[in-house]
């Protein structure tokens, strides 16, 4: 017997929280969270009322209600018999902070939000307060949610990844799709990241620099940000890349070591969070130690040239460890958390 969630959204804000609705709507149209499945996903548009939401619920019948976007957390309801969870993926704008990053002291959240923002930062917070339950993507936001919303219950649901597109051995990509960015010949390396400080490129800039010559000119390095890349381009440099790195921050809805890891990449990052909660030990570097990197890159280069210049096999390791942060994973700590809100 399966019970039924009306998912609710409105209209506007940060289109990568957003992206979980997408998330979470096909976990539970595939069957993949545990004893519940979607009854309607509801539409409230721009200044819309959560009463839309609450007469969805009644109508179907349904046994909650699930707010995937944080955006829309004024969508809560002020009184209704059928429990709310709301999807958390960080609460820097309700608790502002700065993160040391090496040289980089990274800004997250809005600290003097503009009148607008604020009105909606407040709104979002009173329903947050009012929701049954906070599923938390991470455990920072897991631990801000329980010091800002002790009133209200929550639990961690962390993201996922989309293992059945990133795997290389259930959709491989050529190297060609990557057209002029691809030199053969060459040891392939990926960055990611953009203008953002939270991206560190600057630090990515250094480490390359800093390379030895007889190395740096046998370096096919490919910047994912900096560069324009579908997304069919992004798997192809990550499953034929010999590494992957990312000394940035991840604390957006999508987490940039975990789809390299889902593509069987060795992968790079800065031991910060939330990399420290999802990746092994020897894919983590210190964030300042620039000789650290240039090693690592260095000995990436040595393992390249030992095989005579062929692509590394996929690292099977990492693939097994990203199944276990895939889609079922997933769906599974979602069953769990309509569990507790519904106590």
């Amino acid at each position: 017997m399966f019970r039924r969630v009306v998912l609710a959204s409105g209209e506007g804000g940060d289109p990568g929280y957003r992206k979980n609705h997408e998330v979470v709507e096909g976990l539970l149209d595939r069957a993949k969270v545990p004893g519940w499945t979607k009854a309607s996903s509801v539409d409230v548009g721009k200044g819309g009322n959560s009463k839309v939401a609450v007469r969805a619920a009644i109508e179907l019948n349904a046994d909650l209600i699930h707010i995937a976007c944080q955006e829309d957390a004024h969508l809560v309801p002020r009184k209704t018999d059928v429990p709310v969870v709301v999807s958390i993926h960080n609460l820097f704008d309700h608790r502002p902070r700065s993160m040391e990053a090496g040289e980089t002291a990274v800004s997250l959240g809005e600290r003097v939000p503009s009148s607008t923002r604020a009105k909606q930062l407040a709104s979002a917070r009173k329903g947050m307060e009012r929701a049954d339950l906070l599923a938390c993507a991470n455990d920072m936001a897991l631990n801000d949610a329980r010091l800002l919303f002790p009133g209200t219950k929550s639990s961690l649901v962390r993201d996922s990844v989309d293992t059945s597109f990133w795997n290389p051995k259930k959709s491989a990509r050529d190297r060609k799709l990557l057209g002029d960015m691809h030199v053969d010949g060459k040891c392939l390396v990926v960055s990611v990241g953009g203008n953002d400080a939270r991206w560190r490129t600057g630090f990515v800039d250094e480490v390359f620099s800093s390379l030895p010559s007889e190395i740096s000119k046998e370096m096919n390095v490919i910047r994912i940000g900096l560069e324009s890349l579908d997304m069919e381009q992004v798997a192809a440099a990550y499953q034929n890349a010999e590494v992957m790195l990312y000394p940035g921050v991840s604390v957006g809805f999508q987490c940039p070591p975990l789809e390299a890891m889902a593509a069987g990449c060795p992968v790079l990052a800065s031991k910060l969070p939330t990399h420290d909660e999802i990746l092994p030990g020897r894919c983590l570097l210190p964030p300042d130690v620039l000789d650290d990197w240039v090693s690592a890159i260095v000995d990436v280069h040595s393992e390249w040239r030992r095989s005579g210049g062929v692509s590394r096999n996929e690292d099977d390791g990492l693939l097994l460890l990203a199944e276990s942060l895939g889609r079922n994973s997933h769906g599974e700590a979602l069953s769990n958390a309509y569990e507790i809100a519904c106590e």
